[in-house]
Formats: structure tokens, C-alpha cells, sequence
């Protein structure tokens, strides 16, 4: 799913599996801005496999890539934090079997990597997101259409 313009400088990959609660943050957010994204903008639900996306960073050769995941980083539930991509490895996200800095590592000459993680607060089977996921979920939304990701508060200040 995605949305289908021409031109893009920025990528949003929304990743996570819907079926484990918080952590299907990343695709709820990333299917609720198809719709709405800027033009400049290509909006990509990648799920649970981001490698099979790394072909359209290639053909659109963006200026950025934002990452929207969840991440267990030992904060309050619903806490957004920015991550640069060596932090990644500290941050875990859950479901994904190869690590982003090696997915992306070829790519890094070139493309600015952004990721926002949300700390979830259930990874149980479950279709909803909680409470306080959903309303992080919520305010990423708002500050990715604001371009405001880069005043994100970072992992470690």
C-alpha cells in the first residue's frame, strides 16, 4: 500500500505486525497518512519485511527516509523518541529479522535515516492498539504532517 506520486524527497516506512497490538503502531500510522500525505511524501506500509522496500529508495532516491516502529526502550508507554540509526540496536524492535542498519547501510552515502520509536505498552495478540500507544500514534501523525519529526526528542540527550 502506498500512496502513487511521481516524485518524492522524503520516504515514511510504517513497520510492525498489526496482530501484535502496539506493535502494528508503525503501519496504523503509516496507512492513516496515505490518504493525507504531502505530494513530497511516499508513504510505504512495509509490515514486518522493510528489505523488500530498499529497491524503491533506489528509483525514488529520497533525501529521507522517517522509520515509524515500535521500539522497547525502557521508557513510559506511549513515550516518542527519535533514533539515529545506530541506535537502532539498543531501541529493540521486535519483529523484524534483519537488522536496519544492514539493510540500510548501503544507502547511508546518500540518505538521511530518521526513526521514530514508540514504546509500547502490550505486544500480546490483539488487532487494537493501547490507550496510550493509539494517542502517540496520534500526535506522529500530526507532527509528520507538520514536518516537525526533527524536534522528536532523541533517545539520548
Amino acid at each position: 500500500m502506498e500512496n502513487e506520486l511521481s516524485s518524492f524527497e522524503v520516504h515514511l516506512w510504517g513497520l510492525g505486525n498489526r496482530l501484535r497490538g502496539d506493535d502494528g503502531v508503525g503501519v496504523y500510522i503509516a496507512e492513516s497518512l496515505i490518504p493525507i500525505a504531502p505530494p513530497w511524501m511516499r508513504i510505504v506500509v512495509c509490515e514486518t519485511v522493510p528489505e523488500n522496500y530498499t529497491p524503491w529508495l533506489l528509483r525514488d532516491r529520497p533525501k529521507e527516509l522517517i522509520i515509524v516502529d515500535a521500539a522497547n526502550m525502557g521508557l513510559k508507554a506511549g513515550s516518542v523518541r527519535r533514533l539515529a540509526l545506530d541506535e537502532l540496536a539498543e531501541a529493540v524492535f521486535e519483529t523484524h529479522g534483519i537488522t536496519l542498519p544492514l539493510i540500510l547501510g548501503p544507502h547511508l552515502g546518500w540518505l538521511a535515516v530518521t526513526a521514530i520509536g514508540i514504546q509500547p505498552e502490550q505486544l500480546s495478540l490483539s488487532l487494537d492498539l493501547s490507550p496510550a500507544v493509539r494517542r502517540a500514534a496520534s500526535a506522529v501523525i500530526s507532527i509528520i504532517l507538520n514536518g516537525t519529526w526533527q524536534k522528536i526528542p532523541r533517545l539520548h540527550q
